[in-house]
């Protein structure tokens, strides 16, 4: 829930989650902004249960407070954008936020004369509306309120330290699904697996009344053979610390001879809590085991590169969004990388410079636009071989932790990624959602400088002046090269609805794009 907080008296306030009847593996996160604007929020709160194994004894109540100062000056006859979220597995909880007052000494509800939702959904046309209740405390609320719902991704949310904790015996993982082979023109995506998540995530999504498609969940059964496995090594081990529990996995199946998980682990240690994000084995005779030719690379720089042409608002858009993620995350290892044909409806590259943005890289190219080209010209900019290039479209919002989750799933001379993304209807958005998940498309890549020069990056002179194809061309070098694609619908990766009108130097034409 999100909308706006509206405090009686000028003044110090104090802010608790407090949690009753938890039953299950919970994530809970209060964010509060300086003004009305979503773009100040900062988080006070942050707290999750990691995924227990026995779900039906309830914990509780509890409450949690913030990690770092306990109070925030509020003033009367002001408006603040507030966002509360929470994600319940395989149980249940309740939860509430509550304050403590210059006036009182205790933490008490907030009243609902002193909040609003932003929006509510309209019973009768299955919409969700500016709230009456929003409107009638402060007025017409800003579009940024009410469209401002971005952080709606939990798995791999939660910034831990993460660590590798070497507890499992060393293996090697020979996938027997990827050969070095030539493939015929545009089959190397019949060679791209998905892969299932446990818990069960975030992608589970409606067309108008029909079911959606998302990530199937690992069995139960296994997930439960592999935590135990691990948790059982790790007390083996003797190394001072407790499996608290399971924070996240996926499984891709190896044909015959077992499956390989990306495991995450939540670990106590004597010094706090710490996160643990390896890729195990689990062989056909139930052991497990640490696949130590397959190790992902923490803080490699990640350079996002988009081109474009007449995409002034949305090239805007985007940098709100990395914005976004950096104050989130403080990553300083990714760079936005924009290479422009000549865009005529803006200036580009002053969108760029006054944005917050740490890192970024502005390319002017001339002549008509070409979306190969110019992905190609933002490959060819980054010269560090050991730097990932991920290839984005400029209609996308990218949810927390997407930069992390690309280090994790691209894997130097071995695996790159191309997530799944959700194709929003018209007029729909991430609070709002209508439309379908983007299964044929291979538009956002990601691998390695060294990997992208291995396979020949994108075929400028095929694709120069034309769209479609060039995606599916790459991944057929991908493939013939040996190369592992992961394949996974991505909880909170949104494409919006827009017009193609002047993208590719044509201003007369009314196309449009899902």
């Amino acid at each position: 829930m999100y909308g706006v907080l509206y405090p009686p008296t000028t003044g110090d306030y104090s802010f608790i989650v407090e949690l009753t009847q938890v039953s299950c593996s919970c994530s809970v996160e209060f964010w509060l902004s300086t003004d009305i604007d979503p773009r100040n929020s900062r988080k006070l709160i942050s707290a999750e249960m990691p995924y227990m194994v026995d779900y039906n004894t309830p914990i509780g109540p509890m409450s949690y407070v913030p990690a770092g100062s306990t109070s925030v000056s509020l003033h009367s006859g002001k408006a603040y954008f507030f966002e509360f979220l929470e994600k319940a597995f395989n149980g249940m909880v309740i939860s509430e936020v509550k304050w403590r007052t210059p006036l009182e000494t205790k933490f008490t509800s907030i009243p609902p004369i002193s909040f609003a939702m932003a929006v509510e959904l309209n019973k009768t046309t299955g919409q969700y509306v500016e709230s009456p209740m929003a409107t009638a405390l402060l007025g017409p609320l800003p579009t940024s309120v009410l469209q401002s719902h971005r952080r709606t991704n939990f798995v791999g949310d939660t910034v831990y330290p993460i660590t590798q904790i070497n507890v499992l015996p060393p293996c090697e993982f020979k996938p027997e699904y990827v050969s070095k082979h030539y493939v015929a023109p545009y089959t190397g995506v019949s060679q791209v697996f998905e892969s299932t998540v446990y818990p069960p995530d975030d992608t589970w999504f409606r067309k108008g009344t029909e079911p959606g498609a998302g990530n199937s969940p690992v069995n139960q059964k296994i997930a439960l053979d592999v935590i135990t496995l691990y948790k059982k090594a790790f007390d083996e081990a003797k190394t001072g610390g407790e499996v608290v529990g399971l924070h996240y996995m996926e499984q891709t199946k190896n044909r015959d001879s077992g499956s390989r998980f990306l495991l995450e682990m939540d670990i106590m240690m004597t010094d706090g809590l710490v996160h643990t994000s390896e890729f195990v084995y689990l062989q056909n005779d139930n052991k497990l085991c640490h696949l130590s030719n397959l190790q992902w690379t923490p803080n490699a720089d990640v350079y996002l590169v988009v081109s474009l042409k007449n995409l002034g608002e949305w090239v805007k858009h985007l940098c709100y969004n990395l914005e976004d993620l950096y104050a989130q995350t403080h990553d300083d290892h990714f760079e936005l990388v924009v290479v422009d044909y000549d865009s005529q409806d803006t200036n580009v590259e002053s969108i760029m410079k006054n944005s917050a943005l740490k890192r970024w890289k502005y390319i002017k190219k001339t002549g008509p636009f070409s979306r190969s080209g110019g992905l190609q010209a933002g490959i060819d900019y980054v010269t560090d071989p050991n730097s990932i290039v991920m290839t984005i479209d400029m209609h996308l919002t990218l949810p927390m932790g997407f930069v992390e989750y690309t280090r994790r799933h691209v894997i130097q001379g071995k695996m790159g990624y191309a997530p799944m993304f959700f194709r929003l209807g018209p007029g729909y958005t991430e609070i709002n959602v209508n439309g379908f998940w983007e299964v044929l498309t291979y538009g956002v890549l990601a691998l390695f400088k060294s990997d992208w020069s291995t396979v020949g990056g994108f075929n400028v002179r095929r694709f120069a002046d034309k769209w479609g194809g060039e995606d599916w061309d790459v991944i057929d070098r991908v493939v013939s090269n040996g190369y592992e694609v992961f394949r996974l619908r991505h909880p909170g990766l949104f494409h919006y609805y827009h017009s193609w009108d002047g993208m590719w130097g044509n201003k007369t034409t009314h196309m449009t794009h899902w």
